[in-house]
C-alpha cells in the first residue's frame, strides 16, 4: 500500500511469481552434498518462526538479534523476526564474545539467535535476552524447531518502520547503530537495478559475512527482489 514495499511484502510477491525456484541453498548435507530450499518452504519456515516469536513476546518495534556464520538458518531469523513486525540486529560474528555483548546491551533484543561457536558464553551468563540456537546440534531451541500451536496477532511493520539496526564503527572507535526502515533497504535494493540486470534464474553467492551492509543488500535482498537463489 506505499511508495515501496516492506521486506516480508517483496518476499511474498516472488514467494507466489516463484513457489518452486530453489531459494537457500548450502553444501551441509552427508559428505559436503547439497541441500536447498525452494521459496515456499523458506516462507513457511519464516512463517513457523515468525509466529513462535510473537506467541513468545516479540511485538512490533521489538528487537532480534542474530549472530552467526552465513547460514540458511540465520536468513531465516532475520526475515522471520521482520514478519514478526520487529527490527533485526545483525551483529558480527568475529567481535569478542564481550564485544558482542556491549552490542546487545545497546539494542536490547528479546531474543538472541547464535551460532554454535558463541552458544556456551551466551548461554552460561543471565542476560536479558533469551538465547536460543542458530545450529541443530541444541535440537531443543534450534530455530528451525521452534513451532508454538498457538497463532498470534501480528502487527506488521510500514515501510518507514526500523527494518535492521546495523552495527559499524566505519574505521575506528566504538560501533554505533544505524537504524535502516523497510524503505531504505528496499528502494536501495530496486534502484541498484537500473544499473544492472539480474533474473530469477541467477545464482547469488553469500561469500563476504551477510551482517555486512553491503552483502546483506547487494546478495541476500537482491536475491529475494527477483526470486532468485542464494548459496550459502
Amino acid at each position: 500500500n506505499g511508495e515501496w514495499p516492506t521486506l516480508p511484502e517483496m518476499f511474498n510477491i516472488n514467494v507466489k511469481r516463484y513457489p518452486n525456484n530453489a531459494y537457500f541453498t548450502d553444501f551441509e548435507g552427508p559428505g559436503g552434498s547439497r541441500n536447498s530450499l525452494n521459496y515456499s518452504q523458506v516462507h513457511e519456515k519464516i512463517l513457523t518462526l515468525a509466529n513462535w516469536l510473537a506467541v513468545n513476546g516479540v511485538s512490533h518495534g521489538d528487537r532480534v538479534a542474530v549472530t552467526g556464520k552465513n547460514s540458511p538458518e540465520w536468513a531465516t531469523v532475520y526475515l522471520a523476526a521482520l514478519y514478526a513486525g520487529a527490527i533485526i540486529c545483525p551483529i558480527d560474528y568475529a567481535l569478542h564474545e564481550n564485544e558482542v555483548e556491549n552490542l546487545l546491551n545497546t539494542a536490547q533484543p528479546k531474543f538472541l539467535f547464535v551460532d554454535e561457536e558463541k552458544y556456551e558464553y551466551f548461554t552460561s551468563k543471565k542476560f536479558n535476552w533469551q538465547v536460543y540456537s542458530l545450529s541443530p546440534k541444541h535440537p531443543e531451541i534450534y530455530a528451525y524447531n521452534l513451532k508454538s500451536d498457538k497463532t498470534a496477532k501480528i502487527t506488521p511493520a510500514t515501510e518507514n518502520d526500523t527494518a535492521a539496526i546495523l552495527f559499524t564503527r566505519g574505521t575506528t572507535g566504538t560501533p554505533k547503530g544505524g537504524l535502516l526502515s523497510h524503505k531504505n533497504l528496499v528502494s536501495d535494493c530496486y534502484i541498484a537495478q537500473t544499473h544492472m540486470n539480474i533474473f530469477p534464474t541467477d545464482v547469488f553467492y553469500a561469500l563476504l559475512p551477510i551482517h555486512h551492509a553491503y552483502t546483506m543488500l547487494a546478495v541476500f535482498i537482491e536475491a529475494i527482489s527477483i526470486g532468485a537463489e542464494l548459496v550459502f
